[in-house]
């Protein structure tokens, strides 16, 4: 019975230690969007854009992508384009990589079932003025429609405070 009390007190604080840390970062969080692709596949002409409003210029700022796909996804990578536009005619466009699995061809995201999430930044430390932005990607990979991508999207994170 002690045994019994003492392994379900270390389950408590393994829940706990679990979630404390995502309720932390969470307040953090300015902007989370995902937007579907079609099943047909991604096509490289198809951009996903989305919108996020910036109220406070006094903190840095992280921007990930996030992405989600089936276990039959062909690649382990993905080549992406954005194109950030925002206030004072703030203009940037760049292409990154997401790997995706291991050198052992192990998927790096975490997943249920057949689907299977990555969120990574693409930009840090960005100093962000009060406004609208829009960013969008495109997939820049050698196939014109990317199969088995069910979702791209976006979090904003607001980060340390500028000093």
């Amino acid at each position: 019975m002690k045994h019994i009390k003492i392994f379900s007190i270390g389950i408590l604080f393994v829940i706990m230690a679990s979630i404390v840390p995502s309720c932390t970062t969470s307040k953090n969080i300015v902007f989370e969007e995902f937007t579907s692709v079609d099943a047909g596949g991604w096509d490289w002409k198809e951009r996903k854009k989305f919108k996020f409003t910036i109220t406070d210029d006094q903190h840095y700022y992280t921007i990930n992508c996030g992405l989600r796909i089936t276990g039959s996804y062909a690649y382990s990578n993905i080549w992406m384009i954005y194109s950030m536009k925002g206030p004072n005619k703030f203009q940037q466009k760049n292409q990154f990589q997401l790997v995706l699995s291991d050198n052992l061809g192990k998927w790096t995201g975490t997943g249920v079932s057949n689907l299977v999430s990555f969120q990574e930044p693409f930009l840090q430390n960005l100093k962000l003025a009060k406004g609208e932005y829009i960013v969008e990607f495109n997939q820049n990979m050698r196939d014109e429609k990317l199969k088995e991508v069910n979702n791209v999207g976006i979090q904003v994170v607001r980060g340390q405070l500028i000093l």
